[in-house]
């Protein structure tokens, strides 16, 4: 028990020491020492302060209000000529933490600052050496202005300043200087929508228009650089779809009827991203960014394509009875050269020579028909031409036949062929009077016939007036199609060279959003 006691005095009474050096080096540092006091050891003799940044994480970019709020911590350095001791005087003490109201500190802040409270560092105690260095580093989360570019956006990077400084000590009594050309990256955490590629510091001093002195300040830059991929999938490919599918329309008959409704459809949803893009950009008038110059020129496109397949439409609808058939010159523009540039044949080339082959085929067979029906009929192939002196004509040659036939047979004929040759005269005679007495009817078979023949004449007639007509319209129909085809041409040309001048010309759209696991 004896032993225990002395056991726990010894303990306590090592505290106690311990606590007694702390407590006696506390009093000897700040007996006589004052915090508004610059520590220097000369009047004239300047301050050094080195400064450092660590970033942490970057919280916000706001495009609209161009700002940046991100989290860390500032690191100032400095030597105080009043806070110094001997560590083999105070038990070996070598630092002490002290708070930071009680030393002095230098009254640095954030120039550009966004912030309502503008200071917004916590007050954290400071590590004290006992070589009189004293180190502070006050966390806080720092707002900052950061005039944002939108030339290429998304496919943008933004370089942030921070501009760190002494609100009232100029040069010649605080001189500020940046630890490091580049901040502490050690603990930042990734964002998910900007890539840091960079921090870099400097430090200068300035002169200002209200004071003659120059005022020293450290500059950290951000170079930061915004991931795409989330953009490429939700707003740009889904654009380049639409864009393209404009195209199409070029593509479809025109009497399907959707000519028109798909370029329609197409301008209204390009129209819908373009509001959606407006609504991330910010409003800005200094510059026009490309990924809203992209959406501008697809609605021209489509506004245009509208235009086209309207005109294409109004060719192919032509009909030569009611409008006048195609002008020389269009036929000439159109139908000959712009087709033969374009590789395009009408469609009725290749039918012509079958046409015409056809057609002599089909000549020979009326006049043939004709012909036939003359020579049934025994008329001739004027049919309106058949009369009385025909008839008597006709009765006048068989007369003659007759009597040519009766002779040439009497002189070579016996007695019996010449009975029998009467005979079979006789019974020509009847059939022929027989048929001749049936005359009114054949004459009223023949005005039957050439009532028929005038009917066929005119709807012939008529069926070639519409295949002319056909033939006038075909010729409007083949307009429409090379101007189709050349608005397909034009329009891929446009859409293909616009989406590479204006999208793939960003240097930034074949950079990988995460090239490296740092930061």
């Amino acid at each position: 028990m004896t032993y225990l006691n002395f056991l726990v005095i010894f303990i306590l009474t090592i505290g106690c020491q311990a606590g007694n050096y702390q407590r006696d080096l506390l009093e000897k540092l700040f007996r006589d020492y004052d915090p508004a006091e610059r520590p220097v050891s000369d009047e004239n003799e300047s301050l050094n302060v080195s400064v450092g940044l660590a970033l942490q994480q970057i919280v916000d970019v706001d495009e609209k209000k161009q700002t940046i709020v991100f989290s860390g911590w500032l690191d100032m350095t400095w030597t105080d000529y009043n806070l110094r001791w001997n560590p083999a005087e105070f038990g070996n003490i070598t630092k002490i933490r002290i708070q930071s109201s009680k030393i002095w500190i230098p009254d640095l802040l954030l120039y550009n600052s966004a912030d309502d409270t503008f200071d917004v560092t916590s007050k954290v105690n400071a590590v004290l050496s006992y070589t009189g260095e004293v180190n502070y580093l006050p966390p806080g989360m720092f707002k900052s202005t950061c005039p944002i570019k939108i030339d290429d956006f998304p496919f943008d990077e933004q370089s942030c300043s921070l501009k760190f400084g002494s609100w009232t000590y100029d040069e010649a009594t605080v001189n500020l200087k940046n630890k490091s050309d580049r901040a502490q990256l050690d603990s930042y955490i990734k964002n998910g929508e900007w890539l840091l590629e960079d921090v870099t510091s400097y430090s200068e001093s300035l002169k200002y228009e209200c004071c003659p002195e120059k005022f020293p300040f450290v500059m950290f830059v951000i170079y930061i650089r915004r991931r795409t991929l989330y953009f490429v999938i939700n707003l740009i490919f889904p654009c380049l779809l639409i864009s393209f599918m404009s195209i199409l329309g070029f593509c479809l008959p025109p009497d399907s009827g959707e000519k028109i409704g798909l370029e329609i459809t197409t301008l209204l949803s390009i129209m819908m991203f373009s509001q959606i893009i407006t609504g991330i950009m910010p409003e800005s008038s200094l510059s026009v960014p490309k990924m809203g110059l992209y959406f501008a020129s697809v609605m021209i496109i489509s506004a245009l394509s509208i235009i086209a397949n309207v005109f294409v439409l109004i060719f192919h609808h032509r009909n030569v009875k009611i409008q006048q058939p195609i002008p020389h010159l269009i036929d000439l523009v159109i139908c000959q050269f712009l087709a033969k540039l374009l590789r395009m044949r009408r469609p009725d080339d290749e039918k012509d020579v079958k046409n015409k082959a056809y057609n002599a085929v089909s000549e020979m067979n009326d006049l043939s028909s004709k012909s036939l029906l003359a020579n049934v009929l025994d008329i001739n192939d004027d049919f309106g031409l058949a009369g009385a002196k025909k008839s008597m004509n006709r009765n006048s040659n068989r007369v003659n036949l007759k009597q040519q036939f009766s002779n040439s047979s009497n002189h070579y004929m016996t007695n019996n062929q010449v009975s029998l040759k009467r005979d079979n005269s006789n019974l020509s005679s009847n059939c022929a009077d027989m048929f001749y007495d049936n005359k009114g009817d054949i004459n009223s078979v023949r005005k039957n016939l050439n009532s028929i023949l005038k009917e066929i004449r005119m709807i012939t007639q008529k069926l070639k007036d519409d295949e002319e007509d056909e033939e006038k319209s075909l010729n409007w129909k083949f307009a429409a199609m090379v101007i189709d085809r050349l608005c397909l041409v034009f329009f891929s040309i446009a859409t293909v060279f616009s989406t590479v001048v204006i999208l793939f010309t960003s240097k930034n759209i074949f950079k990988p959003s995460d090239p490296h696991p740092i930061f």
